[in-house]
């Protein structure tokens, strides 16, 4: 008796899930119109890094060559980041 019940209950669940699947189905197709092509529009100040620094002189003190050394990483950073900027306004889109 109570495997009868069971089989029973199976069928019903698998019957309610066809109907709910077949009903949610449109019949109508669906014709594409027009496409629309969205521009990006990436902000210029994103486009641009910091200018990479130069060393002025052949001889540099110590001092000199870590200045320029921060200034470098500086610039890289910068650039790095506004890239990161782009890369994030591209894929969100």
């Amino acid at each position: 008796m109570r495997d009868v019940f069971g089989r029973a209950m199976t069928a019903a669940s698998f019957l309610m899930i066809v109907v709910i699947l077949t009903s949610c189905q449109t019949t109508e197709p669906r014709v594409i119109n027009q496409v629309q092509v969205q521009k990006i529009e990436v902000p210029g100040s994103l486009l641009t890094c910091s200018a990479e620094p130069v060393c002025g002189s052949v001889t540099v003190s110590v001092k000199d060559l870590m200045r320029f050394a921060d200034q470098l990483a500086k610039a890289g950073a910068d650039c790095r980041s506004k890239l990161d900027a782009v890369k994030r306004i591209v894929e969100g889109q």
